[in-house]
């Protein structure tokens, strides 16, 4: 029975179980130590509370939303309702996928600093001065404006919308892509999570001083740091992005067109609102381009141990006597 439940699964939903597993491992263990760095009883149960609640009120409202959009889109298409419910079903399991990677998410960042203590910053500057010869943000200074500020602002927020449309597009194109992509997306963000533990930044906007200011987009400088986020190395926004103009050029290339600017905006985005260093972003091509060789690889291996243990369950049961 158990077996039948995992190879029921697909690959990425593998992948999101095991870090579930892993972040509930980190949650209970340093949970004391957590306490104690904030200075405060409880508090990692206090931030398991606020996590919760969020998820409580957001996901009901979601899953409504999306039954919606599927059963409508069934009715104007004339599909059959069997069909549209089992498009539903797979909606919702790519849905609660992303839900376990924003609850493992924020567990890492409350406890890399239990984890690993101290920020690696300087270190990344160095390696920016040494690639660049400046800092990539006091180069791209002199170009500070509003407008485009504003520009690049809504380029920045647009990658939460690309990586779902992203997902619809593979979708239309066959399951087998979108499967591929979902295991090569989340494979990118749980190895820059594991980054996050082990080389703690918490980017330019905290760390370095400016003489032309972008108002409130960008972080500005603070001396109280533990709250502050230690996600910045690879940059996950360059990763992803990257990884969505490959999986267009290997189904859905007439996309390219649309993709490939909203690419460059992105991940100029991240540079000019001093959000991440110019290392964190080649950081993130390289993964994005590992990953991109080597999810095929692993979802093609995870589907042919799924299909032999279905085909060896069937064999089994038609072996049975009468």
């Amino acid at each position: 029975m158990l077996k039948k439940v995992i190879y029921s699964l697909e690959g990425f939903e593998c992948i999101g179980f095991l870090a579930t597993l892993a972040a509930g491992v980190i949650f209970f263990h340093y949970g004391g130590a957590l306490d104690r760095l904030m200075g405060e009883e409880n508090y990692h149960w206090r931030m398991f509370a606020v996590i919760v609640g969020i998820y409580a009120r957001f996901i009901p409202y979601a899953i409504a939303f999306g039954a919606l959009v599927v059963f409508g889109v069934s009715l104007r298409m004339r599909r059959r309702s069997k069909d549209a419910l089992k498009q539903f079903v797979y909606g919702l399991r790519i849905f609660l996928a992303y839900c376990l990677l924003l609850i493992v998410f924020r567990v890492v960042n409350f406890y890399v600093p239990v984890l690993h203590p101290g920020i690696d910053d300087a270190l990344i500057q160095r390696m920016d001065a040494l690639i660049f010869g400046n800092q990539v943000s006091y180069l791209l200074q002199p170009i500070a404006m509003h407008w485009l500020t504003d520009v690049l602002t809504g380029a920045y927020v647009s990658w939460f919308w690309l990586l779902f449309a992203t997902i619809a597009l593979m979708l239309v194109k066959r399951r087998e892509a979108a499967s591929e992509y979902l295991l090569a997306t989340l494979l990118a963000f749980y190895v820059g999570y594991v980054c996050y533990v082990f080389v703690p930044v918490i980017g330019p906007g905290y760390t370095l001083h400016y003489s032309v200011q972008l108002g409130d987009i960008a972080p500005t400088f603070t001396l109280s740091r533990l709250p502050i986020s230690r996600d910045c190395f690879p940059s996950l926004h360059t990763a992803t992005t990257v990884l969505m103009v490959i999986y267009v050029a290997r189904f859905a290339r007439r996309w390219l067109f649309a993709y490939i600017p909203m690419a460059v905006l992105i991940i100029f985005a991240t540079l000019y609102l001093r959000i991440h260093y110019g290392t964190d972003d080649l950081a993130g091509i390289l993964l994005a381009i590992l990953v991109s060789m080597a999810a095929p690889r692993l979802h093609s291996w995870w589907e042919a141990r799924r299909r032999l243990a279905f085909s060896y369950a069937k064999d089994e049961s038609q072996d049975l006597p009468a």
